[in-house]
């Protein structure tokens, strides 16, 4: 028996050990858990911190110019109550919407707020506008979303003034989202609205928010700028600067030569004077004066080759920059012009008279010939050839020089002569030799001689 007593004691013994380790390391535990934030107030007369805005980031870019992310808080913030409708809450940190339908019966309740945006430029482009509220509790705790309605305030207010009754009159709907019970930070996007006051377009009254107002305990608490916590409204704005470059690239497209073929290449270049530098290049081009044709778009690079082009046909062509600021040159008249020349000339040995004679060898006498380019390059030089009877042919002139279009020519022997000429033009195309005589005569010395015909013409030289 005392040992079984003495077992007991030992066993309740290690139980009180045990709840009082317990209960410290749950002292010791709680302890140690961060505290929350007291819970906004329905009212008072609290006085706001003093809170500038306040520059998150900052961005220069010489395309864009100066982007900025800007927080403001507000100036002035409130919350009005229906079933007190003469009584102001501005001076409390919290802001109440929804219906309060507890022991305390405020009714429906609506959030206004308003916020100073003299400090923004004038020229600023909002690229959007974030208000955020920080949900302390919700009642229901557990409640499903809440829907809203964001609207602008048409009417100044005063904030330590204004009640149900004095409620000023408002403008459309800006935003609606919903508002869920999780305590956290919840927004609004009003980049159009905060658009409208930036470019004056709207007063600035500031805005209202409402939300479910059914008759029934549905409420959502925020902090009003009254807290001295961290979570007090706030408007974010993230808006851009233009660049200060305003000037577009100076860009022509550098001189052709006066004849191409089918491809070549064309180049341009540019300046930029201002900071941002070129960003691309346009390239245009038209044939014959007609329309203007795109060719490049937003290319980086300044040579192409030009493929496709028609025989005797004019190309024009012109470009233009557009700079990393966004400023874009006008297209302006033909800078580079060239025609294509894709065919050799054309040419033919003038007639010669049908029978040559004389009083004995060797004979001469002159041959010509002329030639055509049409719209091509022209005809750098001239080759004939000659061939006697059915024999090969030789060449007589080569390459003579386009101002020379005759030779005299020494016969040193009877026979039939024939000639042939080509061109060559200043693009390199050279005509072909058909090896066909354009023209012939006979040269006759010895008996017993041709008589001539009425259709052969006959010169005869002494």
């Amino acid at each position: 028996m005392p040992g079984m007593l003495f077992l007991g004691v030992r066993k309740f013994g290690w139980f009180i050990f045990l709840l009082i380790l317990t209960l410290t390391y749950n002292s010791v535990a709680v302890a140690q858990e961060p505290p929350g934030p007291p819970r906004p107030t329905r009212t008072g007369s609290l006085v706001a911190p003093e809170r500038e805005p306040v520059v998150l980031s900052t961005q220069s870019s010489s395309r864009v110019g100066v982007q900025t992310v800007i927080e403001f808080a507000p100036v002035a913030d409130t919350y009005i109550a229906s079933n007190l409708p003469n009584q102001n809450f501005g001076g409390a940190d919290g802001l109440f919407l929804g219906y309060n339908r507890s022991e305390l019966n405020y009714g429906a309740e609506r959030v206004l707020l308003r916020f100073d945006l003299d400090g923004l430029p004038g020229d600023a482009d909002i690229q959007s506008a974030r208000l955020r509220l920080y949900l302390s509790f919700s009642d229901p705790a557990y409640d499903t979303p809440m829907g809203t309605v964001l609207r602008r305030i048409a009417a100044s207010w005063g904030e330590h003034s204004l009640t149900w009754n004095t409620e000023p009159t408002w403008g459309g709907i800006r935003a609606s989202p919903s508002v869920g019970s999780s305590v956290g930070w919840y927004e609004w996007d009003i980049t159009s609205l905060v658009a409208d006051w930036v470019r004056g377009t709207q007063p600035n009254y500031g805005l209202e928010i409402i939300g479910d107002e059914h008759v029934q305990q549905r409420e959502r608490a925020f902090f009003a700028r009254e807290t001295t916590t961290s979570f007090y409204p706030r408007l974010v704005i993230d808006y851009r600067l233009p660049p200060s470059d305003t000037n577009p690239p100076d860009v022509s497209v550098d001189p052709l030569p006066p004849y191409s073929t089918r491809s070549f290449t064309v180049s341009w270049s540019g300046t930029d004077e201002g900071e941002a530098g070129i960003a691309y290049y346009d390239v245009q081009y038209r044939v014959d004066d007609g329309d203007w044709l795109t060719w490049l778009e937003e290319v980086t690079f300044t040579a192409h080759e030009f493929s496709g082009a028609e025989d005797g046909r004019l190309y024009e062509f012109r470009a233009r920059g557009v700079d990393n600021a966004g400023n874009a040159e006008p297209f302006g008249d033909a800078q580079a012009q060239t025609r294509v020349d894709t065919a050799p000339p054309i040419s033919q040995i003038d007639p010669l008279p049908g029978i040559i004679r004389n009083g004995g060898l060797p004979v001469e006498f002159s041959v010509s010939w002329s030639g055509t380019d049409g719209n091509g390059s022209g005809i750098q030089c001239y080759d004939v050839q000659y061939q006697v009877d059915a024999g090969p042919w030789f060449l007589w002139q080569d390459c003579v020089a386009v101002s020379v279009t005759s030779a005299t020519f020494t016969a040193d022997r009877d026979g039939l002569y024939q000639f042939e000429v080509r061109a060559l033009d200043n693009l390199g195309f050279l005509e072909a030799f058909a090896n066909q005589g354009e023209a012939a005569t006979v040269v006759d010395l010895e008996a017993p001689f041709l008589q001539p015909r009425a259709w052969m013409p006959i010169i005869f030289k002494n």
